[in-house]
């Protein structure tokens, strides 16, 4: 790997780091280049500004949190159990990377100009989940899958929420809740 693609790739995993844990509007470009332990002009050398910086930070977690998902989808022998998989998935994200809840819903809140880099990476997140979801929904032959999906996708978005409002201790709460929430609602919505 060239130094410059190690340093560009470095300054995404530290920026990933320190945005979600800090904020992005709290979170100055110096940090990033200190906790990268690079210059600021090094910074600027490969990212435009700190937004593309965020959002290309928040669209390599959504690349290692996709594969992820994969993986754990592909444990799961019967397409009618993967939609309720991905609240176990869930639970285990929220215990391994997800103190502060939703890095995408975080941005978001975080971000107002919807023309901002970090705004679209965040509606493409959404996006792709949702996509997933109803995916999953139709080859377990769940009727009307662009509409449980929709519920679904809710019932995620919630226990992020509730992340952000009472804290890390509270996600095992949230997603056995959103999972028993899906279940009822995957059960309806079965053929």
């Amino acid at each position: 790997m060239s130094p410059r693609k190690s340093t560009r790739n470095q300054l995404i995993a530290s920026a990933e780091e320190v945005f979600y844990s800090r904020g992005i509007g709290a979170t100055s470009v110096d940090v990033v280049a200190q906790e990268a332990g690079v210059s600021k002009p090094t910074v600027y050398a490969h990212f435009a500004g700190k937004s593309e910086l965020a959002a290309t930070a928040l669209r390599h977690r959504h690349d290692q949190a996709a594969a992820e998902l994969a993986d754990w989808l592909a444990g799961v022998e019967e397409p009618g159990d993967r939609p309720q998989a991905v609240f176990s998935w869930l639970a285990h994200r929220y215990r391994t990377k997800g103190r502060r809840g939703c890095a995408f819903l975080n941005a978001a809140a975080e971000t107002v100009d919807p023309e901002d880099p970090v705004h679209h990476a965040v509606r493409a997140e959404k996006r792709w989940l949702l996509d997933l979801l109803t995916t999953l929904c139709a080859e377990a032959g769940t009727a009307a899958p662009e509409l449980r999906a929709s519920q679904l996708l809710l019932l995620i978005d919630g226990v992020a929420g509730r992340v952000v409002v009472e804290g890390p201790q509270a996600a095992a709460r949230a997603v056995s809740d959103a999972a028993a929430a899906a279940a009822v609602l995957l059960a309806a919505g079965t053929s």
